[in-house]
């Protein structure tokens, strides 16, 4: 009983564990619209859409869409995502959450990326999990091998 009592005693002073920031687990960088179409399948709540970006706003692409996911499952809720793909090629996402979120979502970043590589008002960057925090609009952020260099530009001239 004593050990009972010292177990529960213990979780309710251990802070409760961070919720999980890691990239989903079926992403792969490079996966065509129709593979992350596919991929979504049953996994957007409110629906999926895709559509043209156009001009496209991803370096270098010439063609772009966007896989917009409604009530996707991300940081303990559902969440509006955006499958950003370019030239066929997945290379960002988007995945939305509140203002009131940001404390906890970048304190579980850390935790799980350690310190991050850029900091500024507007975000909080982890380049080497190619991830990053925007303040507005409240956002988490995954970015390809491929646009990994541009995206290190846009936060060393951003901070």
């Amino acid at each position: 009983m004593r050990y009972v009592l010292t177990t529960l005693a213990f979780a309710a002073s251990t802070p409760a564990m961070a919720q999980d920031v890691s990239l989903p687990e079926f992403v792969e960088w490079g996966s065509s619209a129709a593979a992350i179409e596919e991929a979504l399948d049953g996994k957007c709540a409110g629906g999926l859409t895709v559509r043209e970006i156009d001009p496209p706003f991803l370096p270098g692409a010439e063609y772009q869409v966007q896989a917009d996911c409604d009530g996707f499952d991300y940081f303990g809720d559902e969440r509006f995502a955006e499958f950003v793909i370019g030239d066929d090629r997945l290379q960002m996402i988007w995945i939305m959450v509140e203002p009131e979120d940001e404390d906890d979502a970048v304190a579980a970043m850390r935790e799980a990326y350690g310190q991050p590589s850029q900091e500024a008002e507007m975000f909080v960057a982890f380049e080497n999990a190619r991830t990053a925090w925007r303040a507005e609009p409240p956002e988490f952020l995954f970015y390809s091998p491929e646009v990994a260099e541009q995206m290190s530009a846009w936060f060393a001239s951003a901070g």
